[in-house]
This record gives structure tokens, sequence and C-alpha cells, in this order.
């Protein structure tokens, strides 16, 4: 078994980050209220209308996560080995989710539910349940990261270069395929009738949002003294940007119009990025929401089922805070003991069998020096958040 160095510590401000994306898309799914029931409140409503920007921000965090082990493996051996990848990969997305698929068919099937049938238990364990049927609304997520896992060790094994200037080629690479993917946006809404199905969830309308992340993940890797140039500039302009291109969200019905789903989705990758850019210089997070991201793949996964069938014991006639309240704190109560279940236990063994490759070269075991963010503007060098603190790079 190849020796490496043992997995470094979790980067609290990017955890945090990661909660307000999971929190977001819980707030998508809040329990409709009974007939006749009360409406829920503005801020309430306005949470669940635009909630479904946290996948958006989970698909920009993972393709930089995930590209950043690539590019420090590679940082460090000078190759990146794709069935490492895919195996380290595999032990954090399917027993979790194979456990979590099971339980529910399990649970439904004591209720004397009717089985879903096999072809979509075949469409969700094969993970292309954002084409094919599925049994939740929200596992179409996981397999547009599934594929994008499967592809992003090819493109950078095919653009990685020369070894003085690695992945240089990326920037073009990410320009075509947004380039694409836009066009396509634009056209399935011309030719099709709006559905979730065929304007959201589809793999080739989404690559874009986690190419985004990888793209910022090189500049940070590769060029930041070119990154900490612009960043210092333009920081200001960027967050006005974000903030611009974030409302539609809260304000559009994502079925209505053709904005949302077509130039709307490229406006929330860029959004997302620039957040991730200002978390990414936090030197602290609010200590909950990082100890909530630090399971929310957990939470995510559990989330829907929480909401069809753990809500039961509550009374018909409850006010939608209540319904709410609920729902939140058992999804995430729910998902953490998940995550200790199956989740930790899997990752021990994967740390075990198929240890990390792409601990940062700046690892003090590695280097004597922290690294550090380079001078801008006669501005004192200032150690990087993200390879000074050794972040845990695990998607979700």
């Amino acid at each position: 078994m190849e020796k490496t160095t043992p997995p470094v510590p979790r980067s609290a401000p990017l955890d945090a980050l990661r909660a307000v994306a999971v929190l977001l898309v819980l707030g998508r799914h809040f329990p409709e209220a009974p007939p006749g029931g009360a409406p829920p409140p503005a801020w309430l409503a306005l949470w669940q209308r635009g909630g479904w920007i946290g996948v958006d921000l989970f698909f920009v965090l993972s393709g930089f996560l995930v590209s950043g082990l690539l590019f420090r493996e590679y940082q460090r051996f000078g190759e990146i080995r794709y069935g490492h990848f895919l195996a380290r990969r595999g032990c954090k997305i399917y027993p979790a989710f194979y456990f979590m698929f099971g339980a529910v068919l399990l649970y439904a099937a004591h209720l004397g539910k009717n089985f879903v049938g096999w072809p979509v238990v075949l469409s969700e364990l094969c993970f292309v349940q954002n084409y094919g049927p599925a049994l939740f609304p929200h596992t179409w997520s996981l397999a547009v990261e599934e594929h994008f896992y499967l592809l992003l060790p090819l493109l950078l094994l095919a653009v990685r270069g020369k070894r003085d200037a690695p992945f240089a080629r990326l920037p073009q690479w990410f320009l075509v395929v947004a380039g694409l993917a836009l066009a396509a946006r634009l056209a399935t809404t011309q030719i099709l009738d709006f559905r979730l199905k065929t304007h959201f969830f589809p793999t080739h309308l989404r690559l874009d949002s986690l190419l985004f992340g990888v793209l910022l993940s090189w500049a940070t890797h590769f060029a930041p003294e070119t990154q900490e140039r612009v960043w210092t500039r333009f920081r200001w302009p960027l967050a006005v940007a974000a903030v611009a291109l974030t409302v539609p969200a809260f304000c559009l019905d994502i079925g209505r119009g053709w904005y949302l789903h077509t130039i709307g989705f490229t406006g929330l990758y860029l959004a997302s990025g620039v957040l991730l850019l200002f978390v990414m210089r936090w030197q602290s997070a609010w200590r909950p929401f990082a100890f909530i991201g630090a399971y929310s793949y957990s939470i995510y996964l559990w989330h829907l089922p929480v909401r069809f069938f753990g809500l039961s014991w509550l009374p018909r006639d409850a006010d939608p805070l209540t319904r709410a309240a609920a729902y939140l704190a058992l999804s995430v109560v729910v998902g953490i003991i998940a995550a200790w279940l199956v989740e930790r236990p899997f990752l021990a063994l994967r740390d075990r069998f198929f240890p990390t490759r792409s601990q940062p070269r700046c690892h003090p075991e590695l280097s004597e020096e922290p690294p550090t963010f380079p001078r801008v503007e006669g501005k004192p060098a200032r150690p990087s958040p993200l390879i000074a603190e050794g972040v845990a790079i695990e998607s979700r």
C-alpha cells in the first residue's frame, strides 16, 4: 500500500458555506401547508421560492473542492490516478446513498406502499436519475456530480500540458463548455415545454457550473498572483454583481419565462464563485454552521425522506412555522445520525485502503515554510486560507 500523509483538517469557513447551501435546499422543500391552513410568512415563502439555488452553490463548491484534490495530487506526484480518485469518491458517495435508498424502500414496503418498479430502482442505483425515472426529486443532483467525477480526471489528463505551466488550457476549455451549455439551455427552452426533467436536471445543461468551480480552483493553485490581483481590485464590484445575479431566483418562479433556467444558471454559478472567494478569505466561521456543513451530504440525502415519512406525528392543523421548524430540525438530526452510522465508518475504511494523495505540498510535515498569498500592490503577504489550513476537500 502506498504511503501517504493522513487526511488534513476541515476548513470551517467552507463547511459553513456547505451549511448555507444545504439549508437553502431544505428551504426549497418546506412541507406544504394543509388545504385551508394559514399561509406561510413572507420570509418563509421567499426562502422556499429561491432555495433551489443551494444546488448551484453545491455545484461550484464541488467543482472547486474536488478538482483541488486532483491539482494537489499532481503537485505532489506529477500524475493523477483515475482509479484511486474514483475509489475515494465512491466510498464517499455510494454507501450513504444506497443505505438511504434501501431504507426508504423497506420502510415504504412496511407501510404497504406499492413497489416503485425496477426502472426507478435501476435508474437510481446507476446514477442516471436526472435523465430517467427517479424515486425522489433531489437525487438528480447526485447524478450530475457523479457524471462530473467520471469526466473531470479525464479532462485534466487531456489538458495537463507542460510541467512548468500545468493545465494552462483549462480556461479555454471552460469557455467552450460554458458556451455550449448555455447554447444547449437556450435551444432546449425553444424546443421543449418547460419541465424540470428537461430544463433543470440534465448533466449537459449543468456541467458549466461545476467546471467554473474547477476554474477557480486552478487559479487558486496555479495562478494565485493573478487571482489575488484581480480580487483585490474588483472584489466589491463583483460582490454587487453577485447580489444582482442572485436576486431574480427569489423574485421569479423557476417555471415561468426563460431567464432563470438559461442565463440565470450562468449568473448563479458566477455569483456562487464570488461568494466562495469571499469565504476563502474569512479566518473564522460561525461554528454551528460549520458543524452542519460537515454533515451536509447526509442531511441532503435524508431531508426529503424526512419530509415524506417523518412528519406524520405533527397535528394536521400545525402552522407553517411549526411544520418548517420540525422538518429542518429532524432533517439535520437524521442526517447527522446517518452520517455517524454509515458515512463515517466507510470514510475510515476509505482512508485505510485508499489513502489521500492530495495533501498540500506545504503541509507542516512536508515543508517548514507556510504558504502565502503573493504580495499585491505593496500589501504584505498573508497565509493562504485554502492551503495553509489544509482544507478537507470532499464534496458535500
